[in-house]
């Protein structure tokens, strides 16, 4: 069940699938960064179907704090997970967070300054000046370049990193573009970011810190494959 806490600042939605290894590690992070932080909060797992023990794991530390929620769906895909958590989410503000917290947590802060300067939607970037990659294995990178390369020329111009997994949308934004999210894989990124630059929302880049994880669920080629297939998917839909 997700709990409400009143309408909170900030929601923070975490999609997760078998991450028993380091879900913890990630709840303990991120709950002492949040505690210390002035502004209410809520976070929600959306256990997309997962197989190990990562559901019981999240409810041993719902019983321990109230802030967090765990919602279960089938296994459909991280953009599934995310489009659940975020319409499910009460925050005025509402940050995707990938369970592996590849961006060190206290930069959350860098978004929370640009999302109350009136942006619509900020979102992390490891490729923009200023952003650091650490440990990226060079095809996932020259993978990702070419997949952005293509995502600019056809649909999105001017954003230099549309997958990363850390990004703010105001509650606005939200109810503007989730609804109508169709794509359930990695590549609902690049299509929240087309439907609120067509909807004119105001989005901004910001460089980040970010650690690649050897256990990362992203198969360069198996997902690339089918990124590139629903990037041509938006496209023909937009002709």
């Amino acid at each position: 069940m997700i709990k409400s806490n009143q309408n909170p600042y900030l929601s923070i939605i975490i999609p997760v699938y078998n991450e028993q290894s380091r879900i913890t590690s990630t709840l303990k992070k991120l709950t002492s960064f949040l505690n210390k932080q002035t502004f209410t909060w809520q976070v929600l797992i959306i256990n997309d179907g997962s197989t190990d023990n990562t559901e019981n794991i999240v409810k041993e530390w719902i019983e321990k704090n109230s802030k967090i929620s765990l919602k279960s769906i089938s296994h459909q895909g991280k953009g599934s997970a995310i489009k659940k958590g975020m319409l499910l989410a009460s925050g005025s503000y509402r940050f995707m967070c990938d369970a592996d917290l590849a961006m060190p947590i206290n930069e959350l802060s860098k978004f929370l300054n640009a999302v109350e300067k009136n942006y619509d939607i900020v979102i992390g970037s490891r490729q923009i000046s200023g952003s650091d990659r650490i440990g990226e294995p060079l095809l996932r990178h020259i993978m990702g370049r070419i997949f952005n390369i293509i995502t600019r020329l056809l649909l999105i111009p001017g954003i230099h990193d549309t997958q990363c997994g850390f990004k703010c949308f105001s509650a606005k934004a939200v109810k503007q573009i989730f609804p109508i999210q169709k794509i359930k894989g990695f590549a609902f990124d690049t299509e929240i970011l087309y439907l609120a630059h067509k909807r004119k929302l105001s989005i901004y880049e910001i460089p980040i810190t970010w650690q690649y994880h050897s256990d990362s669920k992203v198969s360069i080629i198996k997902d690339s494959i089918t990124m590139f297939k629903d990037i041509l998917f938006i496209w023909l839909r937009i002709r």
